[in-house]
């Protein structure tokens, strides 16, 4: 049984956009996952991202749509999106006590979504893990670019502070790649850091790297345009 924000009916349809094929993305009015079962979150999106993946998808690279040496990532039709943050409108027996939820609350989700079984799973290392689903590229797991979705029992939530706009609660999730993948470089003090390309990753890295307090900073970008905003984050030079 899940509990429902009463003062704000759910309806059974809403608008998306649904990926069909390279260059084919149509909007269409789809159902509303309204049937919310145990662990599971329903959300009313606030605000969601385009990433370069989902520009590199729309363009027909061969990481999503596969070629002679890789299968499909993408799992057509799907409505895309994995930065997003939504407002809690209904939730699963259990969700709201595991995840620390309840109703009206602005949330997000971690953009895979492990099996939880395999080697990794079961020490952590959710990103490594082979079977997993993810927003916005698997039948199992719709995007945020519709007005409604659902998280998955075996998803990872969390419950964002009303007090982060919207726009900029949608970037928690790009972010913490950027976090990520210096956390991975295992930066050292002696240490010189090169951050190759400034757009919203790359100027996450260099604020991310800044805090390492390496040797030296630098962050490079091919457009002048983009050349001022790392100073904003101390680099030591910005080319």
């Amino acid at each position: 049984m899940a509990d429902c924000e009463l003062d704000a009916p759910i309806p059974d349809k809403m608008n998306a956009i649904v990926c069909y094929a390279p260059g084919d993305y149509r909007e269409e009015v789809v159902p509303v996952q309204k049937d919310v079962g145990a662990g599971e979150v329903l959300i009313k999106v606030l605000a969601a991202g385009i990433c370069a993946g989902d520009a590199k998808c729309y363009a027909g690279a061969p990481l999503f749509w596969g070629d002679e040496s890789r299968k499909a990532y993408c799992q057509p039709p799907i409505i895309p999106g994995h930065e997003f943050v939504g407002k809690v409108v209904a939730l699963g027996e259990g969700a709201g006590e595991k995840y620390g939820l309840e109703i009206g609350d602005h949330c997000i989700s971690e953009q895979i979504v492990p099996c939880w079984d395999c080697r990794y799973c079961k020490r952590g290392s959710f990103h490594m893990c082979m079977p997993h689903d993810i927003y916005g590229f698997h039948q199992k797991t719709p995007g945020a670019m519709a007005e409604f979705m659902k998280f998955p029992a075996g998803a990872i939530n969390f419950k964002v502070p009303k007090e982060i706009p919207p726009w900029k609660a949608a970037y928690i999730e790009p972010l913490a790649c950027s976090i990520h993948g210096v956390e991975r470089g295992d930066i050292q003090f002696n240490h010189v850091v090169v951050v190759s390309g400034c757009g919203p990753l790359g100027l996450g890295m260099v604020a991310a790297a800044r805090q390492k307090n390496p040797a030296k900073l630098i962050a490079l970008d091919m457009f002048d345009w983009k050349v001022w905003r790392p100073w904003s984050l101390e680099a030591g030079c910005a080319l």
